[in-house]
């Protein structure tokens, strides 16, 4: 950690502390000793044998670095800035605090060390109940090639700029990567564009107010003859969405292979889903081969969220999720009028019977 309380109840930061003074912990009160080198940054750390709750043991240079990195880039920015400030209401302690005259209190999170979902929701939303903005910035550990099952995904923030995005901090050039629009393909790696902003260069107003000029991925146009082929063999490979939309797809007749094309995922989506957009439309097909011709409008909205609901993936950083799953509701919508599915009658939806029909086999 990098705050204690001095003799007189002050709080020190390590890099001012003086070696001959004792130092309290302002979580447990139990002491802690200065830890100070030429290499380590410096800190305060427990003595052996402390079970203090409020503050981990072992954090890593990395993290120690990165916080104090992030606290000089705020303050140069003109933020006041506490480290490890105690959010008594919450029980919690952010990394740093960062606040203006004009803006709300920011909480800010460095996180190198594994965190579960559940205990991400719960600090996450504790801050948001308290009227306190967030912001997830991830380390190392998390710095890997950014893929659809990577861990990193659970820290998922939303921007109207940046689209679904992650934050990364490199200690080593004391700089911030942004990951943003980043979107899913089926059987395709992840998309998303990429900016750094070194903080010795730049104010926090530059990262708050960029606006990328957003690329648009286009699939290429064998994506269709190449993903069928993947899925005849998703039977051999044995993965577990797909076993479970065969078994889906034979309840009902079919197979996924005898999918119709328009099932089939052509654009690239957020990155929401606890599994392939295929297994999505595969539903909204098999279950609008139960409606009759003529659908109201809101039976079909009412359809597809009780199909997408149950593969959503929990996600904890993402404050209006709302807005993001009525915009997945609106795109499968105009997909399916554009396929020819669903055609406008008013108010209401006729559907395409022909659209509704297993196909035969391509391959």
């Amino acid at each position: 950690m990098l705050i204690a309380q001095d003799p007189h109840h002050q709080l020190v930061n390590a890099s001012q502390a003086g070696r001959q003074i004792p130092y309290i912990c302002p979580g447990c009160q139990g002491p802690v000793r200065l830890k100070r080198g030429s290499v380590m940054t410096a800190h305060f750390a427990h003595f052996q044998g402390s079970d203090c709750q409020v503050f981990s043991e072992g954090e890593t240079h990395e993290h120690v670095t990165g916080k104090q990195q992030l606290a000089a880039w705020f303050a140069a920015s003109g933020y006041s800035v506490q480290l490890e400030a105690g959010l008594t209401a919450l029980h919690q302690r952010p990394d740093l605090l960062v606040q203006t005259d004009v803006t709300p209190p920011l909480a800010i999170e460095f996180q190198c060390s594994p965190l579960s979902v559940t205990r991400l929701a719960a600090r996450t939303q504790g801050y948001w109940r308290h009227g306190y903005q967030v912001l997830w910035i991830l380390g190392q550990p998390y710095q890997r090639k950014l893929r659809s099952t990577s861990k990193a995904l659970k820290f998922l923030q939303y921007h109207p700029h940046w689209g679904v995005h992650l934050l990364f901090w490199q200690v080593e050039t004391a700089s911030l990567q942004l990951i943003h629009h980043i979107l899913t393909l089926d059987a395709e790696p992840l998309t998303y564009q990429r900016w750094s902003l070194k903080s010795a260069c730049q104010p926090v107003a530059a990262f708050q107010q960029f606006q990328p000029i957003v690329s648009n991925p286009t699939p290429p146009e064998e994506h269709l003859e190449h993903y069928h082929r993947q899925l005849l063999l998703a039977r051999l490979r044995h993965q577990h969405a797909f076993d479970d939309l065969q078994r889906y797809c034979y309840q009902r007749g079919g197979t996924i292979a005898q999918l119709p094309d328009w099932t089939i995922p052509r654009v690239p989506e957020l990155p929401l889903l606890t599994v392939p957009y295929l297994v999505w439309y595969g539903h909204v097909f098999g279950q609008l081969r139960q409606e009759p011709t003529v659908i109201t409008h809101e039976r079909l909205q009412a359809l597809l969220w009780t199909e997408l609901q149950p593969l959503l993936a929990r996600q904890a950083c993402l404050r209006d999720q709302g807005t993001l799953h009525r915009q997945l509701l609106l795109a499968v919508t105009t997909r399916l009028d554009q396929q020819h599915v669903i055609q406008r009658r008013g108010r209401d939806w006729t559907l395409n019977q022909a659209a509704l029909k297993w196909e035969r086999p391509k391959f």
